[in-house]
């Protein structure tokens, strides 16, 4: 499970759901999705018992997908779409923006980021507010996201019954 399968010409946000299956898959979790009364995507729960080693396994091997792309790449990525967008300032502060953007964008995996700003540019005239890519991105790769959240919410609702057992042993 140290490698889990993502294939290179898939959209971010194909991609994103292909390494949620292929955990599935590999660590035999069975997972239930959460969806809206309208059908929006919520996150996961996942419904089989899973060891702990299974756990730490599975949320090792996500993690591994989620590493962020470089400063440099981020700023290439944001100049890019800076010079192929409408702007308010001609560059008074644009180290600020930039420093500020990247240091937000390095809490995302790579491809999801680098994808989102690569489409920005067609998306609108004017250069985006950080919460339009913020919301961009985090849809790339909201599935790994809350898988990862699922897992951490497993890790913890079985350590706390493993603490209610040991409790309930102590005490009879």
């Amino acid at each position: 499970m140290n490698q889990l399968t993502t294939q290179k010409p898939l959209a971010a946000v194909q991609a994103d759901k292909a390494v949620v299956n292929s955990l599935m898959r590999t660590a035999g979790l069975q997972v239930e999705e959460r969806l809206s009364t309208d059908f929006d995507f919520q996150g996961y729960i996942i419904t089989s018992h899973v060891g702990e080693d299974q756990l730490v396994e599975a949320h090792k091997a996500l993690s591994a997908t989620m590493l962020p792309a470089e400063d440099n790449e981020i700023a290439k990525a944001l100049l890019k779409l800076r010079a192929l967008t409408s702007h308010r300032n001609e560059g008074a502060d644009i180290d600020i923006i930039l420093e500020a953007y990247v240091e937000k964008l390095k809490e995302y995996p790579r491809d999801a980021v680098l994808e989102s700003l690569g489409k920005m540019s067609d998306q609108s005239k004017w250069f985006p507010a950080w919460s339009e890519i913020k919301d961009d991105v985090e849809f790339r790769c909201q599935h790994r996201m809350q898988m990862l959240a699922a897992i951490e919410r497993k890790r913890d609702e079985q350590g706390r019954r493993a603490i209610l057992r040991e409790v309930q042993q102590r005490s009879a």
